[in-house]
Parts: structure tokens; sequence; C-alpha cells
């Protein structure tokens, strides 16, 4: 059991398992320990022999992903970026516009009331995630947020133990593999009990609950919520200090028809081919599938982007000034999609052709890197590259690079701080400072 304790995407298995069961056919006998280690044993034999971990022709970078998906989340540092992401969506967006009513209709209250309290359990550490539910907490929160906005809140977080069965569906060899299988439902009701799935699944949850509502809403409103991501994508390459040109700046000066991508950073010989793409991990996206199936599920987004960057690159070396230019090619997503080099979504491409997959994260990190003057925007392309041809050091994806030097940073990027900071002011106006001690994890204020 201690091993079991220790590897906590194992427990999220286990608990998907137990959810999708029936617990009336063992009326009222309880499970001793004994034989919940048989369960164990049994279903870990069992899953070991199902699962099917190599898929026949694949490279090693989807063996690779299909191993870190499920423990990536368990492993990671917590970031703020995404929860940064929601609350500087609402600054770019009207009250009356279809998105932001979407939003607010989805989860039945203003949306920035949502992630004031969201905040709170968001911000819990492991340990803490029940001490949100003490009556002296809910008394403070509903004090600074009114009952009927904590109580809708609640509503988008716990779950009955019935309607979390009924989501989870047939059982399904991929969810063995997937990061965070309980993202959906991070709080479930059962016998007067309330249970949690650990801080991955609500993090998830609350980080990207804005996109999650959006994915499912007509293509107006994904459309509003993609321009609001690109114009972030656009803020953040311009705290480079470098010439950044916007898609149409790009047709006018490299004379361009056809397929545009929505950035380029030109940096003396060096230019940077940024396109940006709404994607992130969800539970519908496979995370242990065949090269095939990801050309195919990617066709829209990171193939697509790929082949707008591709004719730009071909146009800016037909340009005379840029003809011995370096050209990198990124791909810029909502969230980390651990596609590795992404190779295999593309035959017959020279690697540098292929274009790197960063999120929006890492691409905040690079960008502050350069903003720094830790790094040139082109360095770490061709570091990239350099690292990549040796075996010994070889990266499964260009986002590691990130985590050494000299391109590691030692605080968030600042404009972070510059989301969070009015934001957290607008709480303590809430809540006061008299209040402020009853919430765990108050100093993030």
């Amino acid at each position: 059991m201690d091993k079991v304790t220790r590897m906590p995407w194992v427990v999220e298995r286990m608990a998907v398992w137990v959810l999708r069961d029936y617990p009336g056919m063992y009326k009222n006998a309880p499970m001793q320990t004994v034989d919940l280690r048989k369960c164990i044993d049994l279903a870990w034999k069992v899953m070991d022999k199902a699962v099917t971990w190599t898929k026949p022709g694949n490279p090693v970078d989807l063996l690779m992903r299909s191993l870190l998906l499920a423990q990536a989340p368990h492993q990671m540092p917590q970031g703020t970026g995404a929860f940064a992401r929601q609350i500087d969506l609402l600054g770019r967006i009207a009250p009356e516009s279809k998105l932001y009513k979407s939003i607010a209709d989805a989860l039945c209250m203003a949306p920035l009331a949502y992630l004031q309290i969201a905040v709170f359990f968001w911000g819990s550490q492991e340990q803490g995630m029940q001490n949100v539910f003490t009556p002296v907490y809910m008394q403070s929160l509903k004090k600074a947020f009114g009952d009927k906005a904590v109580e809708c809140f609640l509503k988008t977080i716990v779950f009955p133990r019935k309607l979390v069965a009924s989501r989870l569906g047939t059982v399904s060899e991929d969810e063995w593999f997937q990061p965070t299988p309980l993202y959906r439902t991070p709080y479930v009701d059962y016998g007067n009990q309330r249970f949690n799935w650990g801080r991955p699944n609500i993090q998830r949850h609350l980080e990207f609950a804005f996109s999650d509502i959006v994915s499912r809403e007509q293509d107006t409103v994904r459309q509003a919520f993609e321009n609001a991501f690109e114009q972030y994508v656009g803020d953040s390459l311009r705290r480079t200090g470098l010439q950044v040109l916007n898609e149409d700046e790009i047709k006018k000066r490299f004379k361009l028809d056809g397929l545009c991508n929505d950035f380029a950073i030109i940096d003396g010989d060096v230019v940077a081919l940024f396109e940006a793409k709404n994607k992130a991990l969800t539970h519908t996206l496979p995370a242990s599938a065949s090269a095939m199936t990801y050309q195919s599920k990617f066709k829209a987004t990171v193939v697509k982007a790929a082949a707008q960057i591709d004719n730009v690159a071909k146009q800016v070396k037909a340009d005379g000034a840029f003809s011995h230019a370096s050209i990198h090619r990124v791909v810029v997503t909502y969230g980390d999609l651990m596609l590795g080099s992404a190779k295999y979504l593309f035959e017959n491409v020279a690697e540098k052709d292929v274009p790197l997959v960063l999120s929006i994260d890492q691409v905040d990190r690079l960008v502050e890197a350069v903003r720094l003057g830790q790094c040139k925007i082109g360095e770490f392309f061709e570091d990239y590259y350099q690292r990549q041809a040796t075996p010994q050091t070889h990266l499964f994806s260009p986002g590691q690079l990130l985590e050494q030097q000299p391109y590691v940073l030692s605080d968030q990027p600042k404009h972070l701080d510059d989301i969070f900071n009015p934001f957290f002011d607008s709480i303590i106006k809430l809540v006061g400072d008299e209040t402020t001690g009853y919430f765990p994890g108050a100093d993030k204020l």
C-alpha cells in the first residue's frame, strides 16, 4: 500500500474503477484491507496484460508520450499561466458579447466571481483540499461572495457519484494513459462524504474551465475565444522588444498570397514564425494511439498550422533581404499537448521544417528569458536542433530546454504578476483583512 501512495496516477485509475462499480452488490459488508490488496493486485495484473503499451510502427516519441502523460501532472510544479489567462480573457471581451454570455450561462454566475471563488480551491495544497469545505471556511466565502454565488460555484466542482459513473462511460484502454482522468468531476459526493481526486484534477478543471465551456459552443463563440487567445499570443511576443509582424503585416511585407500564419518575429537574420491554435489536452484526445490517428486528430490544428507557416517560410526565403535568414517555425497551443518533437505528424519533412509545438506557457517563459537578456530568440531554436542531433543530449520536447540554462527563469514571467495583482486586490476588497485569516493559503492574496 505504501508503494501505491507514492504512485498517485495509479490511485487515480483505481478511483475510476471504483466509481464505475455498483456498491449495492456488496450489501453492508465492509471490505477488509486484505480484500482491497487482492483487488489491487488483480486489477494491476489484468491491466498489465490488457494494455497495449506500444503501437505497431509508432516512433519512440509516442511511446514516451504514453509513458509520461499519466505521471506528468503529479510530478510537475503547479503553474499559474493557465489560470491567469482566464482572468486576462475577461479583460479582452465585453460583458454583452456572445462569448461572455456563453461562459456566464454555463457557470450560472458571473465569470469574474467564479474565478474569485475558484482561486481559493485552486491555491489549496494537496493536504488541504478538504479544508475549503469546513464550516468556518464556507461561512467566510459566503460572507464575501454571497450564498448564491458560492452555491453556484460548488455545483461546478462537486458531483453526485451516480452522475460521475454515468459520465465515465465504458471501460477504455486509453484511460490508463490519460493525465487527469477525473478532471471533469474533481469532487464527488457519496454516502454523506465528499471525495477529491488530488490537486492535478481540480487544477486542470479550474484552469481550463472557460476553454472547456467554449469547446461545446457554436462556431461564433469558439472563434471569439480563439481571437482573444491570438491577441494574448501577440502581446506575449511583443514583450521580447523585437520587431513583431501580425498576419496583415506579414502579407504586406512579404507580398504573400494564400495561407498565412499569425505572427513573425524578426531579429536580424533570424525569422521566427508563430501560429496560435486553441488546443489543449482533454478526455476526448487519445493519450495512446497510432501516429496515423494523431495525424487525423491534429489535422485542423497542428498540421494546418504547419501548412500556413510553410507557405510564409517559402515567401520569406524568396525575399532577397532574407534569402540567407534562419527561419524557425512554432505552433503555439493553449495547453501543453506533450507531443514531443511532433515529427510523426508529418511525412517526408526535414526536421527543421517541422514546427516546434510549444504551449503558450512555454512561449511566455521563452519570451521572458529574451526580455531579460538571458538569451536571443534564435539561440533557443539553434540550441534545440543541435541537441537533437546527438543521442546523448536529445530531448523529448523543445519545452524541456526551458528548464536548462540560460533559459530557466528564477521567477514567473512579470506579466503574470501584472494580471494577478489587481485580481487579488479585488478579492481582498471583498473578503476584508479581518477574514483572510480564515482561508488556508491566504498569503497568496
